[in-house]
């Protein structure tokens, strides 16, 4: 079995989904073959950073193992196109481009010189049109080329002159309809046209939206036509005419020629296949009845999916705020499954870096830019199943194999990124999962998702600064022990201790000579160097507390007196091979008491601090008559 890769960009969701599910259709046929559909969002232009963002989904193909390569030419930036192909040339992976020129890559493009004369002609011979103004597309360079080539043709034919200002190039968007308008009103020739042909029906549709809000009628005042005559043309009533790119007969004829060349066959550099004039209402013409039922039949498609659409979208909308306050990646992957769940999606994997995991739940701001690649070699599934593998969330794999499941013949693996401003987490993968709303599979991965994860590791930051700040409320700043206010907080934790507890209390002897003779910072001195003994000479768990001026304090589960004598003892010689070392002029000491609470003689804390209080002036009273009052 052979792995072939789509590599193209899903911002016209339309054609996007007919043309996987058209190579879906002929890999089946073919028998021997899976689907790689590597996509983002956006279209992209060139000079617009490669490595970074959204476009870093194509360089998955650095590394995966796939046969053969198709990229299809919504890619728009002629940059990006010609980076993928040296990546997958130096793997000696063969390429095959739909309606893009590259350099040494075999083409698929869509004949448009018949099909498009054809339309000039019947918008000159038919409709009299002698002003028609041409809208170009950024992201259809070789189709806006050709349709450029024919136009000049058609007016030549005709006589009539060719005036540069009713040809321009636009982007794609929601405002297109607007920006065409104003773009061409500016240059003085919208008010005059009789018919505008745009390559884009995103920006015919627009532009239609942007005539019937100033109150103009198409196609009594205006002709509006596409290159590119989709469902949306032929939803729109009355119907824009245009040319069908044949996005699905494309599809098709490109898995052949990917057949031909990976079985060692001859390829043509370039090959066409003629698109199909659908001359409809805008234009003023009869329809066919074929036509007409064609046009039904899309329409009926168009409705019953945004009915689905939003099913779809108002399950989402019930887990977006749980995607995006998230405290842990485990509450993160429940969240996304249950999204998943909730619109009907039962085969996906949330796949992201096995190095980002603990860095996510991290308060290192270290974003792990010294990584060259944006994915890493190890891959690991957040949250994943389909009905073929279980559940596979936790699952590790080598990123060259994509997903932790082996494909099968016919397998259509549709991935997109997951991503928040410049930073790569990792990508979604939906295995045989064609769910007719494209764009919130994108919208939540590229935007739910990866700005959850982002939040995520805010939160982490957040919480240690706070813990770290939590820390030094409670810390003694001259000592480093802890002060007052942790033996309020962690207090209970040792009274409530099964086992019982021991309180014990520590007084330096002499601070107020060392001080007097010696002065304050002398004192400090004396003070640090008897807290460090007493760190050093506590147990792990046990709680070490500067209690007042030279006071200490330990809380401790140890309950037994034998244990405690031995620390006196060993903390004192500790202190007194300290003061000889260092040849101090004064000597170091502690008075040290304790009180024990067991369960058959349990204190509460008040009294245990009594009693430890009374032993270690009882224990200060012996070492001053041993020493002489020193």
């Amino acid at each position: 079995m052979k792995k072939i890769a789509l590599v193209t960009c899903g911002s016209n969701f339309e054609r996007h989904g007919n043309i996987i599910r058209a190579m879906r259709r002929k890999i089946a046929e073919l028998g021997s073959y899976a689907l790689y559909v590597i996509t983002s969002y956006g279209v992209y232009e060139d000079g617009m950073d490669f490595s970074q963002g959204e476009p870093a989904i194509y360089r998955l193909l650095e590394v995966i193992d796939i046969d053969g390569c198709i990229l299809e030419a919504n890619l728009g930036s002629s940059e990006l196109a010609k980076r993928i192909v040296a990546i997958l040339k130096k793997r000696g992976i063969p390429v095959l481009a739909i309606n893009l020129k590259i350099a040494d890559v075999p083409s698929l493009n869509l004949e448009v010189k018949t099909a498009g004369l054809e339309l000039l002609e019947h918008l000159i011979l038919t409709h009299a049109c002698s002003r028609i103004n041409l809208a170009l597309s950024f992201g259809n360079r070789v189709i806006s080329d050709s349709m450029l080539e024919v136009y000049r043709k058609a007016l030549l034919k005709y006589g009539i002159p060719y005036d540069e200002r009713r040809v321009l190039t636009t982007s794609v968007s929601i405002q297109s309809g607007q920006d065409l308008y104003a773009s061409f009103d500016r240059r003085g020739v919208m008010k005059d046209a009789q018919a505008v042909v745009c390559i884009h029906d995103v920006c015919a549709f627009g532009l239609c939206m942007e005539l019937l809000s100033r109150g103009m009628r198409v196609p009594e005042d205006l002709r509006v036509c596409s290159v590119n005559c989709s469902g949306n043309s032929i939803a729109w009533s009355p119907g824009i005419t245009g040319i069908d790119r044949m996005d699905g007969k494309a599809a098709e004829l490109a898995c052949e020629l990917m057949d031909r060349m990976l079985s060692g066959g001859q390829v043509s550099p370039e090959n066409t296949y003629p698109g199909q004039l659908c001359c409809l209402r805008s234009c003023g013409c009869g329809v066919s009845a074929s036509a007409m039922d064609g046009r039904a039949d899309v329409f009926r498609r168009l409705v019953i999916n945004k009915v689905e659409a939003a099913k779809q979208i108002g399950g989402m909308m019930q887990f977006n705020n749980a995607l995006e306050d998230v405290s842990s990646l485990a509450q993160l992957a429940a969240n996304i499954r249950r999204m998943m769940l909730g619109i009907g999606c039962l085969s996906y994997f949330c796949c992201l870096n096995e190095n980002d995991l603990p860095y996510i739940e991290s308060d290192r701001e270290d974003a792990g830019s010294a990584v060259d690649s944006p994915y890493h070699d190890r891959m690991v599934v957040l949250t994943g199943e389909s009905g073929r593998t279980g559940d596979l969330s936790g699952a590790a794999f080598a990123l060259e194999n994509l997903v932790p499941a082996a494909p099968q013949a016919g397998d259509v693996f549709v991935v997109l990124p997951i991503h928040y401003i410049n930073r790569s987490y990792g990508y979604m993968v939906f295995l045989n999962d064609m769910l007719p709303v494209d764009n919130y599979h994108y919208r939540i991965c590229q935007d739910s998702i990866g700005s959850s994860i982002d939040n995520l590791h805010r939160h982490m930051i957040q919480k240690s600064t706070i813990e770290e700040l939590d820390l030094l409320h409670m810390q003694d700043q001259l000592t480093g022990l802890q002060n007052r206010f942790a033996f309020k907080r962690y207090r209970r934790e040792y009274i409530s201790s099964p086992g019982g507890y021991t309180t014990v209390l520590m007084d330096i002897d002499g601070l107020k000579t060392i001080n007097d003779q010696f002065g304050h910072l002398a004192g400090n001195n004396a003070i640090s160097i008897i807290a460090e003994v007493i760190r050093e000479s506590v147990g792990e768990t046990d709680l070490a507390i500067r209690y007042g001026g030279d006071e200490f304090l330990i809380l401790s589960h140890d309950t037994s007196a034998a244990l405690w004598e031995e620390r006196r003892k060993e903390i004192n010689q500790r202190l007194e091979d300290i003061s000889v070392r260092q040849q101090l002029p004064y000597r170091l000491g502690v008075s040290l008491g304790y009180a024990v609470s067991t369960l058959d003689t349990p204190l509460s804390i008040e009294k245990s601090l009594e009693l430890a209080d009374r032993a270690m002036y009882e224990n200060k009273k012996e070492r001053k008559a041993r020493y002489n009052g020193v």
